[in-house]
């Protein structure tokens, strides 16, 4: 925030999802702020679906997740788990969009959805009012 110029673009990943949403709409102003009306911004996180609460985001987490990530010793997966289950507030993509209207972006979109459909990337750019 202290550049004299704006960044020509911001990268979050797997760390916003961890706030309140608050506080993501916070981070994200500042970021827009930092980007200027010109630069982008681009967030990946793990993303709830339309129809999923966070106890139903967290019990497919663990049923999807599981399975897969077969490397894991038990320990280690309990050790995930422990933190997905106390420190993951996930969005659902429209929220996730929402916010970043609301923090002055013009334009707010999905990119991409990861094959487990759990982690989600969005861009947002433009300044609200400017063309």
């Amino acid at each position: 925030m202290r550049r004299p110029e704006h960044a020509d673009a911001a990268w979050c990943s797997l760390s916003i999802h961890h706030l309140s949403s608050d506080d993501k709409l916070r981070l994200m102003k500042a970021i827009r702020g930092a980007t200027g009306a010109h630069g982008i911004f681009l967030l990946y996180e793990p993303t709830r679906r339309d129809d999923e609460d966070r106890a139903a985001f967290l019990e497919r987490f663990s049923r999807t997740n599981k399975p897969l990530w077969k490397t894991l010793t038990p320990a280690e997966w309990d050790q995930i788990w422990r933190h997905v289950t106390s420190s993951d507030f996930p969005e659902t993509a429209s929220v996730w969009c929402e916010l970043g209207r609301e923090a002055g972006f013009a334009q707010a979109r999905q990119i991409f959805a990861d094959p487990t459909d759990f982690f989600r990337l969005f861009r947002f750019e433009g300044s609200a009012g400017t063309p």
